[in-house]
């Protein structure tokens, strides 16, 4: 099949020399493409400022990493993806690009050889387009600086203890030794490089500090006085442990830059990040609280997926909050969450570039399929993750919040998802709709906001710091989710099932029901388009696949503690709606959760429809409504119901930029 041909080749360290290779990449639903990469290292990810870029739900923001070795020969990384880089299927992560390969990326075919006669297929063979940039795409590309910069040699590491160990052990006993990469035929070996859940410092595992043990071993030039020294380790025990300059055995390992812990298994198994942003008291602690809660139980019961802390020391404030709320021996009593705070033991205060910088403690959860999963074997080390949460207050996501010794909320930069969550509460006009509501947090005088200027804070930080143009969407998927479903439920014109999968018998676990999660969120759009439209717009302008989902930390109104005056809940009244739906589609989209098929589709009567794609919008037309719908392309595939209406239709599934049924 013919494709369209691009051509790569922004400056770089290597420029000027002859190296050069192909790439074909063909998703299920486009034509091939064809590039030509003569500049290295070529970043291939789903982000705009990727090299190469595949915008495919499949490909991590960073899947692929082609480099240029100092003999000239070229090496293709899987950079800790979450979907994997297969050979004859099986996962490899370090590949020398030696003969023609045929690789799969997640759902995404990708060939790969140094001639374009070697890739397999027919790709016509027009000639390469001179352009500034690798991958379609309309963003500039990064200066030889930036692009040195930006390159990250994040690693899959099969155990990050031991290889620091090993490594550092060689370097004191033989000197330093350049590891050899192997061919595709034979056995790969590991990546080089983690990331700092703390400072997000990515870093070779030689690089990796321990942390000294015995007592009078104090002070360290980064964490203070009262803190055990950092130390490269030279020494080692007979059970692979570094030995401090005392003798005793030290396991515990730690970041080079920042010099905080790093549990071991957050250093073997690749993290995910995700981001909870939202107003100053707009219910972040309480969402963040009962979803962790209820992930702990429903995740293994439904999914055969085990969600354990990682470092019951890091989590241990959101452990206090989940024994506050779900184990009190007072089940009757009023209780409260404490306010998120700006500073204090939510933050680690370290010594960086001779300034005091707060860092976000992290909250982390070890992921893995149960044993008991259907396809354990097959989806071990896929799924296996660090789930690395981040939950700062709300005061750091106002404008003039952001400084260079508070960076704080650098970590949206890193996420791959991000959890906005709208308090409708503090929106005045939600609260015009529920006047006659009794709930205590819409009494007149207490605290409104413009929620969407935090939302136009968050999405200039990250444009800030990435570097994204204007009018290019990121890749980062975005879940706005409306708190506080209890009080507002009437103004949702549809009924909101409790949970959104079914068992299914064959697989022996739950799958997730895609269509009503999209249904759901295509109702709550048309709603605050109504409402509150700004939000709406801004978030849409910023990320191309916005989620909208209902949701009710709590399940029911506080009450007012008259002996302290503030708001609480008793225990035994706590009802959670929906807190866990956003993380499940989180881990849906990175195929940790089986989705239901369209062909179990339920049986309805559906109106028939014209449709036309322009940009990112679809224009669809219902009999009887002179105006079109107006419907994100990310809403493609599914079955939604015509808001105010009992009308349903089917969305085909996108095949390409524009089609009319």
């Amino acid at each position: 099949m013919p494709g369209k041909c691009w051509d790569y080749a922004h400056m770089s360290e290597n420029e000027g020399k002859d190296s050069v290779c192909y790439l074909r990449v063909k998703t299920a639903d486009s034509e091939p493409e064809l590039f030509r990469i003569r500049s290295f290292p070529c970043r291939i990810g789903r982000t705009a400022d990727s090299d190469v870029r595949i915008s495919e739900a499949s490909i991590s923001t960073l899947h692929a990493v082609i480099l240029q070795l100092p003999d000239g020969r070229l090496q293709i990384e899987d950079q800790w993806s979450t979907n994997g880089m297969y050979l004859n299927r099986r996962r490899v992560t370090q590949l020398l690009i030696d003969q023609p390969l045929e690789l799969t990326f997640g759902r995404v075919r990708v060939d790969v050889a140094l001639s374009e006669e070697e890739l397999s297929g027919d790709v016509q063979k027009s000639p390469a387009k001179e352009t500034v940039i690798g991958a379609p795409t309309d963003t500039a590309p990064p200066s030889p600086a930036e692009g040195r910069k930006a390159l990250p040699t994040v690693s899959e590491i099969a155990d990050a203890a031991a290889a620091a160990r090993r490594a550092a052990k060689d370097r004191k006993e033989h000197g330093p030794k350049r590891r050899t990469p192997v061919s595709a035929s034979g056995q790969t070996v590991s990546r080089r490089g983690i990331v700092c859940p703390h400072c997000w410092h990515r870093f070779d595992v030689e690089e990796f500090l321990f942390i000294a043990r015995h007592q009078n071993l104090v002070g360290d030039p980064v964490l203070g006085a009262d803190a055990q020294q950092r130390f490269l380790p030279s020494r080692f025990t007979p059970e692979g442990n570094a030995l401090d300059s005392a003798g005793m055995s030290c396991p515990d390992m730690a970041c080079p830059r920042c010099h905080l812990r790093i549990p071991q298994a957050a250093s073997e198994n690749p993290p995910l990040f995700l981001s909870i942003v939202g107003a100053t008291a707009s219910g972040k602690s309480y969402f963040l609280t009962s979803m962790t809660w209820e992930l702990r139980n429903s995740l293994s019961k439904n999914f055969a997926i085990s969600f354990t802390d990682t470092d019951a020391v890091n989590n241990q404030l959101l452990n206090d909050f989940e024994e506050t709320i779900f184990l009190n021996s007072r089940t009757d009593s009023l209780v409260a969450l404490r306010k998120t705070e700006l500073q204090g033991e939510l933050y680690n205060q370290v010594l960086l570039d001779s300034m005091l910088i707060n860092l976000p403690k992290p909250f982390m959860f070890t992921v893995t399929p149960s044993e008991h999963h259907p396809d354990y074997e097959t989806v071990r080390e896929k799924m296996s993750r660090t789930l690395v949460l981040y939950d700062n207050a709300g005061e750091h996501f106002e404008p003039g919040m952001d400084s260079v010794d508070n960076p704080t909320t650098q970590h949206l930069l890193h996420s791959d998802t991000i959890f906005f969550l709208f308090d409708p509460t503090k929106d005045v006009r939600f609260r015009q709709r529920l006047a006659d509501s009794s709930d205590p947090q819409l009494e007149e005088g207490t605290r409104v906001q413009r929620q969407e200027i935090i939302l136009t804070e968050m999405i200039n930080r990250i444009k800030k710091y990435s570097g994204m143009r204007s009018g290019v969407k990121t890749a980062k998927s975005l879940v706005i989710i409306v708190a506080k479903f209890d009080i507002w439920r009437e103004l949702l014109d549809m009924s909101v099932p409790p949970e959104p999968w079914e068992w299914n018998a064959r697989m022996n676990t739950s799958i997730l029901d895609m269509d009503q999660i999209k249904n759901v969120s295509f109702s709550l759009r048309s709603l605050l388009e109504d409402i509150c439209p700004e939000l709406v717009s801004t978030a849409e302008s910023f990320a191309g696949d916005v989620l909208y989902l209902p949701n009710s930390a709590l399940g029911r109104s506080p009450e007012l503690n008259e002996e302290t005056g503030m708001l609480g809940i008793r225990s035994q009244e706590v009802q959670p709606f929906w807190v866990t739906v956003p993380m499940m589609y989180f881990f849906c989209e990175r195929g940790f959760i089986p989705v239901k098929p369209r062909s179990k589709r339920e049986k309805r009567e559906l109106v028939p429809i014209e449709y036309k794609v322009s940009g990112d919008v679809v224009f669809v037309r219902v009999p009887g409504r002179e105006k079109p719908l107006q419907i994100p392309l990310s809403y493609m595939g599914a079955r939604l119901q015509v808001p105010g209406t009992d009308l349903w239709f089917d969305l085909p599934v996108r095949r390409s930029s524009s089609r009319r049924k």
